[in-house]
């Protein structure tokens, strides 16, 4: 089988080649071609790439076309993982954002806006290209933001054979049952959103809701999230579990103030991890074992500062101890679930998952033909979205908010629209003002000039 990443010079390509010789995995990969701008950067990532199948025991051809066309050529499965504008491109869509007194972040806000209007028109067309060149393929994407990628793809009609996913919910799956002390596959999530902003529901566990007991427990419901995001009593009164970037809605004010005084962003964070490890592997040379050393040094020292900087957590770069047997295995990660994905289309095994796709009439309160990120159904006939009932009410007006704000976004990428940019941004529950949306647009049309030059 032949797996295609466009965006194959990402710095999540390796991840994905360690999870092609995991002893779960079920579906075998003999090619799997790197197809990216910077081919310059992609044939470092090869080489790490390479490494990573051979320490894990497995043969993996690793070929880095110079076309689209012939990257596509007999692909089963297409990933997509691409940032345009590079790492630098999300340093400055954070800074943008703070000086504006807002919080910085890739996904949500005024970030996840900029980088959404640079990356719709080059993803659709992405997308329309595997539809032509790669009928058979199914296109699994994770290029940032999620839910803004797949409301477009149904907006062009190019979502049939294209599935979002995220790691967000199941990572909250996992932190949840480490909580309870249960294994993962013992509990079943009622879960519903949008990417980035999903809500638990009822966690069942032998046929009863645990999630009552579980919010009653002073312990066990601060080991449910990774850091301090959320008081016990808010989560109390929210009767639900709202996932991390939930944090930026609830916390706003408090996000901006601690990123502010940390002087950096995740982004800068990230860039200063990647030029590390690019300048690592240069040096190391042919030597395969200092190749892999810099890689997990650069995974553990990411995992290790995750939500550091916007919850005023501490984190000394250089400072992590490596543990590679415990960077590999996790139950989560994107590309664990787009591997699973895979699985169950390649092998028609039914597996039940959140990943982005149409709604089509799961949640009531919203439109048959827009993105939603809930449990689906997986097998060879692609990802059908399972019912999921009305929005419960506490939740209810920030959700259509942001969904607001996500099909305008996508009106004014395809539309070429500044004027419907600006009215994206104001919908926009972080901003709410047009007069700072007008800012931020203009801003953000400064600083990218070569990107959205065509938002006029």
């Amino acid at each position: 089988m032949k797996l295609t990443i466009i965006g194959g010079a990402g710095i999540r390509v390796p991840l994905v080649t360690s999870g092609l010789f995991r002893t779960e995995t079920t579906v075998s990969v003999d090619e799997l071609s790197l197809f990216d701008t910077d081919q310059e950067r992609a044939r470092t990532i090869a080489r790490i790439a390479e490494a990573m199948a051979r320490r894990s025991g497995g043969r993996l051809r690793v070929s880095l076309p110079p076309t689209l066309e012939e990257a596509l050529e007999g692909a089963s499965f297409v990933l997509s993982s691409i940032r345009v504008g590079g790492i630098g491109g999300r340093v400055q869509d954070e800074r943008i954002a703070l000086e504006h007194g807002l919080p910085g972040q890739e996904t949500v806000g005024p970030g996840g806006f900029a980088l959404a209007l640079r990356t719709i028109p080059i993803l659709v067309e992405y997308a329309r290209k595997v539809a032509e060149l790669a009928p058979k393929a199914w296109m699994i994407n994770f290029t940032n933001p999620v839910g803004i990628m797949a409301e477009a793809f149904i907006r062009e009609g190019v979502s049939d054979r294209c599935i979002g996913v995220c790691d967000t919910p199941r990572e909250q799956f996992l932190h949840v049952t480490e909580a309870l002390g249960i294994p993962l596959a013992t509990a079943s999530f009622d879960y519903l959103g949008l990417n980035h902003l999903g809500w638990i529901r009822s966690v069942l566990v032998d046929g009863h809701d645990v999630l009552p007991d579980l919010l009653l427990l002073d312990e066990a419901l601060e080991r449910a999230y990774p850091a301090r995001l959320f008081s016990k009593s808010f989560l109390r009164s929210l009767g639900l579990l709202p996932t991390e970037y939930l944090f930026y809605y609830y916390s706003t004010h408090e996000a901006y103030l601690r990123t502010a005084a940390s002087g950096n962003t995740r982004g800068g964070l990230i860039q200063e991890l990647g030029n590390r490890l690019m300048q690592s592997v240069a040096e190391s040379g042919p030597d395969e074992a200092k190749i892999l050393e810099a890689y997990d040094l650069y995974l553990a020292s990411r995992n290790a500062s995750y939500m550091a900087i916007e919850t005023g957590g501490t984190f000394e770069m250089g400072e992590v101890e490596v543990a590679p047997q415990n960077l590999y295995q996790g139950a989560a990660g994107y590309e664990r679930i787009a591997l699973d994905v895979m699985s169950a289309i390649h092998n028609d095994e039914l597996r039940v998952m959140p990943v982005d796709v149409a709604n089509q009439g799961a949640i009531q309160d919203l439109d048959c033909e827009t993105a939603v990120e809930v449990p689906c159904a997986i097998d060879s006939n692609g990802a059908r979205p399972m019912a999921a009932g009305r929005l419960p009410g506490q939740i209810r007006d920030l959700l259509l908010q942001v969904k607001e704000f996500e099909r305008i976004t996508v009106s004014a990428a395809l539309q070429g629209s500044r004027s419907l940019a600006i009215d994206a941004l104001a919908a926009n529950p972080l901003v709410k003002r047009r007069e700072l949306a007008e800012k931020l647009v203009d801003a953000y049309r400064s600083a990218h000039c070569a990107s959205l030059s065509y938002l006029t």
